[in-house]
C-alpha cells in the first residue's frame, strides 16, 4: 500500500512539471520580448526630447532626422559610437533598426499675450469675463507681429521607429509548438514582433512641444528671421560684436518710433534729414554733426546712417576664447575698450571728460557699454565742490565696488556658447566659475 502511494505521487509530479514547465518557457521567451519593446520606448522617447533640443540651435529639421538616425540606430545615442549590435534579444543587429524624426519649428505659434482663460463658473458673466480676458492677448499678439516679431517659436517632435526587425535565426521567439499543439507556433514571434514599429508620443497624444527663443541676436536661418537681418549662420564667431550690433539694429529698426519705419516715405525723409544734417553749412551753424535723430544702424557701419547701436567690449579679456576683433568705420580692428562719442581709446588708460561736457571736471568720465566696470567718482560732499563752488572733492570710485564685482566675475568665466562654439549641447570647456 505504501509503495503504491509513493508511485502516484511521482506520477502527480510529473504530470505537474509537464504543464508548469512550458508555461515557465513561455514566460521566459515572452519577458525578454517585452524587454526589447520597452527598451525601444524608451530609446524613441529619448530621440524625441533630442529632437527637440536640436531645434532650439536654429538647426534644420531634415539636418535634426538625419542626426537621430545615426545616433539611435544602435540604441547608444553618443554621436562617435557606430557599433554593429544593439544589446537587444529579438533585434540584435543595429542596421535592422529605423528611426526617424519628424520636427515642426515654423508653424506652430506661441501667444506672447498667455492662452490662459477664466474658468466657467455657470454665472450669467462667464460669456463678458472670456471676452475680456482674450481681448489682452489678441492684441498683444497682433502687436508682436506687427514689429515683425517671430512667435512661431515653437517646435513640434515626433519620433517614430519605422522598422525594427530581425533574420528570423533566433533562438528566443524562434518558432516550436507546444506538447500536442502541432503547427500552432506556440513559441515563435507573432507578426507584429517580425516587423515592429512604434512611436512617440503615441498617435492618440499631441507632439512633444517644446517653446524657444526666434529672436536671438546672431544670424539665423531664413525661415526664422522676419526682420531682414543677416542670415548666414557660418559667420565667424570672432566677429560677435558686430554681428550682434546689426542683429539688434534689425530689431530694433521695426519697433522703434511706433513703427514709423514701415511707413511709406519715412526711410527717404530719414535720409534726407540726415544729408542735411551733415552738410558743412548745418556743421558750421551747430558748431558739429549732428547724430541721425530717427537712425536705428549701428554707430560704427559707414554704409548706413550713423545709429546708437554699439556694443564695444569693456576691455581685452585674457582669455583667448573670447572674441576681440571689432568693426569700425568699415575696418576690422582690434576691439577698442572705451567710447565716448566719437572717441575711441585702448588700453587701459581712462578718458576724462572736462567740465563742459560733465557735471563737473573729472566727475564724470566715460563710461561702458555694460555695466561691467564703474569709470565715474565718489562726491565728497554735496554738489560734489567746496564752498566756494571751484574745487572738486572727489575721491576714486572703491575697487570692490567698481572693479571686482559679479559682472567682472561673469565676464571673466564666459561660457561657449559666446566663446565661439556652433555645437549644441557641448559641455563648457572653460571649467567652473569661483
Amino acid at each position: 500500500m505504501r509503495f503504491r502511494l509513493h508511485r502516484e505521487d511521482r506520477g502527480s509530479a510529473l504530470t505537474e512539471a509537464a504543464l508548469v514547465v512550458p508555461c515557465l518557457v513561455l514566460i521566459v521567451y515572452w519577458s525578454s520580448a517585452l524587454s526589447d519593446v520597452l527598451v525601444l520606448k524608451l530609446k524613441a522617447a529619448e530621440a524625441v526630447r533630442y529632437a527637440l533640443w536640436e531645434s532650439t540651435v536654429f538647426k534644420s529639421p531634415e539636418q535634426i532626422d538625419i542626426d537621430v538616425q545615426q545616433r539611435f540606430a544602435d540604441l547608444r545615442s553618443p554621436n562617435q559610437i557606430r557599433a554593429r549590435h544593439t544589446g537587444l534579444v529579438l533585434y540584435p543587429l543595429a542596421r535592422d533598426l529605423v528611426f526617424r524624426a519628424h520636427v515642426d519649428t515654423t508653424t506652430a505659434e506661441v501667444s506672447l499675450g498667455g492662452a490662459s482663460r477664466p474658468q466657467p463658473t455657470g454665472g450669467p458673466w462667464d460669456r463678458f469675463a472670456q471676452l475680456v480676458g482674450g481681448a489682452l492677448p489678441r492684441s498683444f499678439d497682433a502687436a508682436a507681429r506687427a514689429m515683425r516679431f517671430n512667435t512661431n517659436g515653437m517646435a513640434l517632435a515626433r519620433v517614430s521607429l519605422v522598422r525594427a526587425r530581425h533574420d528570423g535565426r533566433l533562438l528566443i521567439l524562434g518558432g516550436g509548438d507546444l506538447l500536442g499543439r502541432g503547427g500552432a507556433n506556440d513559441l515563435g514571434r507573432p507578426r507584429s514582433l517580425a516587423s515592429f514599429a512604434l512611436q512617440a508620443p503615441l498617435a492618440s497624444r499631441r507632439p512633444m512641444q517644446l517653446v524657444f527663443d526666434p529672436w536671438k541676436a546672431w544670424p539665423k536661418p531664413a525661415p526664422y528671421t522676419f526682420t531682414g537681418a543677416d542670415t548666414d549662420t557660418g559667420a565667424s564667431p570672432w566677429r560677435t560684436y558686430p554681428q550682434v550690433e546689426r542683429q539688434v539694429s534689425a530689431q530694433v529698426r521695426e519697433i522703434a518710433f511706433a513703427g514709423a519705419s514701415r511707413i511709406p516715405g519715412f526711410r527717404e525723409w530719414s535720409g534726407l534729414v540726415s544729408r542735411i544734417s551733415r552738410f558743412g553749412v548745418s556743421k558750421a551753424m551747430v558748431g558739429g554733426t549732428l547724430p541721425d535723430v530717427f537712425s536705428t544702424d549701428r554707430m560704427d557701419d559707414p554704409a548706413t546712417n550713423r545709429g546708437p547701436i554699439t556694443i564695444l567690449p569693456p576691455e581685452r579679456a585674457p582669455e583667448s576664447w573670447v572674441p576681440h576683433r571689432c568693426e569700425i568705420a568699415g575696418r576690422d580692428v582690434p576691439c577698442p575698450t572705451q567710447r565716448a562719442g566719437d572717441v575711441i581709446a585702448t588700453g587701459a588708460r581712462v578718458i576724462g571728460l572736462d567740465g563742459e561736457q560733465s557735471v563737473g571736471d573729472g566727475v564724470d568720465r566715460t563710461r561702458y557699454t555694460v555695466p561691467y566696470r564703474i569709470n565715474t567718482a565718489w562726491w565728497r560732499r554735496a554738489g560734489g565742490l567746496d564752498r566756494e563752488l571751484e574745487t572738486p572733492h572727489l575721491e576714486p570710485v572703491k575697487a570692490q565696488l567698481a572693479t571686482d564685482n559679479e559682472y567682472v566675475k561673469s565676464y571673466r568665466c564666459r561660457g561657449h556658447f559666446f566663446g565661439g562654439s556652433r555645437n549644441a549641447q557641448r559641455a563648457n570647456r572653460f571649467g567652473s566659475c569661483g
